[in-house]
C-alpha cells in the first residue's frame, strides 16, 4: 500500500491505493485506485455548474501550504437537496474525501466531507447532523427530484392522456436511475470493428474523452446525452402543431415539428431536424440534419451527418412512467444500430437555467 503523508494544521492526511467509489464519467481525470483524504481549510466554494469546486488550503509534509480543487455535483442538483452558495463558508474547517485527479497534483473529485461538529456531507449532497443532534432533532430531509407527488397534498392524479387521445407528456420529469442504464454510457467499452466502419474507427481515433468532451464547451453533445444527464428534470410542452423539449443539462432546447416530413433544405443543427407523430399513446420522434459529432463522450462514439435518430416517447398510464426508447444509425459510422432505454417519473423541480460557460465546465 502506498501512503503519502501530508500535514494540515497537525493533522496526517494519507493517499492510499484502495477501493473508492466515484462516478464512472470521472474516469478519465480521476484515478478511483488513488483515494485521498484532505483536512483543512475552506479557500473558496464555487456553486457552479457543470460543476461545483470547493477549494481547501492544507499544508504539506514539509509545511508548504497548497489549495486543493475538488469537483463537485452541479450546483442545480446540490440546490434541489436545499444548498446555498453558503453550504461551506471561507475559513471553516473540513475533511474532505475524494479521489486524486490524473493529470493535476492539487485536484481532485469530492467523495465526501466532515464538519469539525461531525456533520457528514456526501457527494448526493445529503447532509447527515451528527449523532447527539441527530437525537433530539430529526435530520432534514434532503429535496429529491427522484419522488412522486405526494397524494397527500391533494393535487389531482395525472392523467395519462389529453384529449383526443393523445398522450399526456407534459410537464418536467426526472430521470429514474434506479430501472437500469440507457445504452452505451459511462463505463462502457469503446466500441472496435465489430461495431463501428473504418470511417468509424478512423473518426474515434482522433477523439481523445479527456479532452474532447463537448461538454467542456457547454454542448451537451447529443439528444441521448441530454435526455442522460441525472439530477436534472426535463420539461415537456405539447402545442397543436409541435412539442418542445428543454433539457436543464447545458439548456438544451429542442423543438418537433408535428409533420409527416422533414423541411427539404433544412440546415444541418447539432441536435438535427426533428418531425413526430402520434401513435396510441406514444410519441414517434424522426430527427436527421446532424453536423458530424459526439453521440456519446463516455465511451466515444462518434457520428457523421448521416446519423438518423428515432426516439419512442410512451406514458405507462398505471405506474405514471415516461419511457423514451431510442435508436441511433449512421450509415458512414456504424455497422449497427447503437440503442438505449431511459425511463422518467414525474418532478416536483421545474427546469431552472444551467448557465454554462466554458470557462467553468472546461477543467
Amino acid at each position: 500500500m502506498r501512503k503519502i503523508f501530508v500535514i494540515s494544521s497537525g493533522a496526517v492526511l494519507w493517499i492510499a491505493s484502495s477501493t473508492a467509489s466515484a462516478h464512472h464519467s470521472n474516469a478519465p481525470h480521476y484515478d478511483r485506485e488513488r483515494p485521498i483524504a484532505i483536512e483543512g481549510v475552506v479557500e473558496e466554494f464555487e456553486f457552479v455548474n457543470p460543476h461545483a469546486f470547493l477549494h481547501i488550503r492544507a499544508e504539506t509534509e514539509s509545511g508548504e501550504s497548497v489549495v486543493w480543487a475538488c469537483e463537485m455535483q452541479t450546483a442545480n442538483t446540490l440546490r434541489r437537496q436545499g444548498w446555498t452558495e453558503d453550504r461551506f463558508t471561507v475559513g471553516q474547517v473540513v475533511t474532505v474525501q475524494g479521489i486524486a485527479a490524473r493529470r493535476d497534483p492539487l485536484g481532485c473529485s469530492f467523495t465526501s466531507a466532515e464538519l469539525t461538529d461531525g456533520t457528514a456531507i456526501a457527494r448526493s449532497g445529503a447532509v447527515v447532523p451528527p449523532p447527539e443532534s441527530a437525537a433530539g432533532d430529526a435530520p432534514r430531509e434532503p429535496a429529491t427530484g427522484d419522488t412522486l407527488p405526494d397524494p397527500a397534498t391533494g393535487d389531482a392524479p395525472r392523467s395519462a392522456f389529453l384529449e383526443g387521445g393523445i398522450p399526456n407528456l407534459a410537464g418536467p420529469w426526472m430521470r429514474d436511475r434506479s430501472r437500469g442504464r440507457g445504452g452505451p454510457g459511462p463505463g462502457s467499452a469503446m466500441p472496435g470493428a465489430d461495431r463501428l466502419t473504418p470511417a468509424g474507427l478512423t473518426a474515434a481515433e482522433g477523439y481523445d474523452e479527456r479532452f474532447d468532451d463537448p461538454s467542456f464547451e457547454c454542448s451537451a453533445s447529443s439528444i441521448t446525452r441530454a435526455w442522460s444527464e441525472p439530477g436534472t428534470p426535463t420539461d415537456i410542452e405539447q402545442h397543436e402543431d409541435r412539442v418542445v423539449i428543454r433539457h436543464e443539462y447545458m439548456d438544451t432546447v429542442r423543438t418537433i415539428h408535428l409533420a409527416s416530413e422533414h423541411d427539404p433544405a433544412l440546415t444541418p443543427q447539432p441536435y438535427g431536424h426533428s418531425i413526430g407523430r402520434y401513435e396510441d399513446s406514444t410519441l414517434v420522434v424522426d430527427t436527421v440534419g446532424f453536423v458530424p459529432g459526439v453521440l456519446t463522450p463516455h465511451p466515444g462514439i462518434l457520428h457523421s451527418g448521416a446519423l438518423h435518430v428515432t426516439e419512442r416517447l410512451t406514458v405507462d398510464p398505471e405506474e405514471r412512467v415516461l419511457m423514451l426508447e431510442w435508436t441511433a444509425e449512421d450509415p458512414e459510422f456504424f455497422l449497427e444500430p447503437f440503442s438505449g432505454t431511459n425511463y422518467y417519473i414525474p418532478s416536483l423541480h421545474s427546469v431552472s437555467s444551467y448557465d454554462c460557460t466554458p470557462e467553468l465546465s472546461n477543467r
